[in-house]
C-alpha cells in the first residue's frame, strides 16, 4: 500500500497532466466560439452557485467537525465569489436580471460531486482536484481578459478567487491524506479524481461553449 502522503503527491502530479491539456482545450473552445469578458463570467458563476450547493449538501452528512466547518465556510465563499462575479458583469453593462446561470439545470458535474459519500471522495474531487482545476482556469482566464483590454476582472480572478481556492486546494491536500489510508480509500479518491476531470473536459466541449452562448444571446 502506497502511504497517503506519497498517494497525494503522486495523484497531484497526474492531476496536473490532464489539468494542462483540459486548460489547452479550454483556452482553444473559448477563442474558437468569440468569447468575450461577459462571457467568461458567466462560465464563472455557474461554477460557483454549484459549489456553494454541493458544500451544502456535502455539510448536512459530514461527521468530522473540521471537514464540516470548512465545508460550510465554502458555502458561504462560493456565495461571495457569485457576488463579485455578478457585480463585475452588471460593471461590464450586462443586465443580470434576465440571466440565472441555473437556467438549462445543474451540470453533469454537478450530480457527480452531490453523489459523492466518502470523506476520501469528497476530498479527492471536490476540493484537491477540482480547485487545481480551477486555480489553473483562472489564472489562464485572467490573460485572455487581459488580452481584451479588461484589467479589472483579470484582478479579480487573480486576487481574492484565486487566494480563496488556493486555500481549499490545500485542505483538499490535507484532507486527502487523513483519509485515504489504505488500499479502497486510494482507490475511491483515485477514481473519483478522474471522472471529476473527465467531466470538466465534456463541460469545456465545443458543443457545450456554443450551448452556453446561445443561451446567453
Amino acid at each position: 500500500m502506497t502511504a497517503a502522503d506519497t498517494f497525494v503527491a503522486e495523484l497531484e502530479v497526474k492531476n496536473q497532466v490532464s489539468i494542462d491539456r483540459l486548460i489547452t482545450g479550454l483556452i482553444a473552445g473559448i477563442t474558437k466560439e468569440g468569447f468575450e469578458v461577459p462571457d467568461v463570467l458567466r462560465l464563472m458563476l455557474k461554477g460557483a452557485i454549484e459549489g456553494a450547493e454541493v458544500a451544502a449538501l456535502w455539510v448536512t452528512d459530514c461527521d468530522d467537525l473540521a471537514s464540516k466547518l470548512l465545508l460550510a465556510e465554502q458555502c458561504g465563499l462560493g456565495a461571495k465569489h457569485y457576488r463579485l462575479i455578478a457585480e463585475r458583469m452588471v460593471s461590464l453593462g450586462v443586465d443580470m436580471s434576465t440571466y440565472d446561470p441555473r437556467d438549462g439545470g445543474y451540470s453533469k458535474l454537478f450530480a457527480f460531486l452531490r453523489s459523492l459519500q466518502t470523506p476520501e471522495e469528497r476530498a479527492s474531487a471536490g476540493h484537491l482536484t477540482l480547485k487545481a482545476m480551477s486555480l489553473a482556469r483562472l489564472a489562464t482566464l485572467a490573460s485572455y481578459c487581459e488580452e481584451k483590454g479588461d484589467g479589472d476582472t483579470a484582478s479579480l480572478f487573480r486576487g481574492e478567487l484565486t487566494a480563496d481556492d488556493t486555500r481549499y486546494r490545500d485542505e483538499g491536500r490535507r484532507a486527502l491524506a487523513q483519509w485515504a489510508l489504505n488500499e479502497e480509500s486510494q482507490a475511491r479518491g483515485r477514481r473519483a479524481a478522474y471522472r471529476a476531470l473527465e467531466l470538466v473536459g465534456e463541460a469545456q466541449d465545443h458543443l457545450q461553449l456554443r450551448r452556453a452562448m446561445l443561451k446567453r444571446r
